[in-house]
């Protein structure tokens, strides 16, 4: 038995659970958990009662020695970061992205939960890398610029966003806060638009296809000055520990150092996004097992760890220049749960 089997079978040792939960206890990326899932339900050591898996006679007998899950992490906090530290800050994102845009699934959007939002703040803080500092942000359906300049700390906000929704509804909110903050309409697969290395951080969540990776990270690399900060979420969900490893290739080529993995540190939560059925239709997830998970999810299954990395040289991007704006980008043979393409259209397929 490995330790991702290990990790579904400890947690149905609790009880039943739903495929979102357990889904949510397990460190496997999407893919490689339903196809374990699916062959523990072959073997008939787990099986479906009332939409939900649990543990069979045959596979309560054979694990009987193995030990329910435990959570061990605190309720409280977001992996050790008080997301109340700036509260007044916090009260005032509330009120600035109200009427905000739903997300757009032809650009994969899905926004955090404003604690997760000032978690990711909090750390950046304590890291240095808010107060005086010139910031870049590549995608911005968090509306993650609005949380910064609510604490007055950054010299200068910029952003970089594909949906046109998006840049007009933050520079709305820029003009009637007078906020240094400046969006403008840009796609990451078009050529860099701004003076090259003149950045102190650059923050992105992005799409997890190799292409897009590779494009978004160089991207960061074309905005920042040498001892600058780049900041990105990486999920398990959509990428394996074999795309982490080519991850980590490219940011050594790009000149940059992890200095910090904050592990599942930021949620996307289907009640807060209020997407619909449709969603689940168009991904995936409900072609890789012969069962259909009830809906709505009811746990936050995907999460992404939160990585911030330093450019210890003068960072030397991959790409330079436009590239296609093809189902690539979006699109590889891990990344499960991103909508948009049927599967015979998908790589790998």
């Amino acid at each position: 038995m490995n330790r991702y089997e290990a990790q579904i079978l400890r947690s149905l040792k609790e009880g039943p659970k739903s495929f979102w939960r357990l889904l949510d206890e397990q460190d496997e990326h999407i893919k490689g958990f339903a196809e374990r899932l699916k062959r523990l339900l072959q073997e008939e050591l787990v099986c479906v009662v009332d939409g939900k898996f649990t543990l069979s006679e045959k596979g309560r007998a054979k694990y009987a020695a193995l030990k329910p899950y435990k959570s061990v992490t605190c309720p409280s906090c977001r992996g050790g970061y008080n997301p109340y530290a700036f509260r007044e800050a916090f009260a005032e994102y509330a009120k600035l992205v109200d009427g905000r845009p739903l997300p757009n699934l032809d650009f994969d959007q899905g926004f955090m939960t404003h604690e997760d939002i000032f978690a990711r703040l909090a750390f950046m803080y304590e890291r240095g890398d808010l107060e005086g500092q010139e910031i870049l942000i590549l995608g911005d359906d968090d509306l993650f610029s609005l949380a910064l300049c609510a604490t007055g700390f950054p010299k200068k906000v910029t952003v970089l966003e594909v949906d046109e929704r998006l840049v007009s509804f933050i520079q709305k909110r820029a003009r009637e806060k007078q906020f240094p903050l400046e969006a403008r309409t840009y796609n990451a697969c078009d050529a860099y638009p701004l003076e090259e290395h003149a950045f102190d951080v650059f923050i992105t969540d992005p799409v997890e296809s190799e292409k897009g990776l590779k494009v978004t990270l160089s991207r960061g690399a074309q905005s920042l000055k040498k001892g600058g900060a780049l900041y990105f979420g990486l999920t398990t969900i959509e990428s394996s520990w074999k795309k982490w490893y080519l991850v980590e290739k490219m940011l050594l080529e790009m000149n940059f150092a992890i200095t910090d993995i904050l592990r599942r540190f930021s949620s996307y939560p289907d009640r807060d996004n209020q997407f619909d059925r449709t969603y689940y239709e168009r991904t995936m997830m409900l072609r890789l097992l012969d069962f259909e998970p009830p809906l709505p999810a009811d746990a936050d299954w995907f999460r992404s760890s939160f990585l911030r990395c330093e450019a210890v040289e003068l960072p030397v991007p991959l790409v330079i220049g436009s590239v296609a704006f093809d189902k690539d980008f979006y699109l590889d043979e891990e990344t499960m749960a991103t909508p948009g393409f049927e599967v015979e259209d998908r790589p790998g397929s």
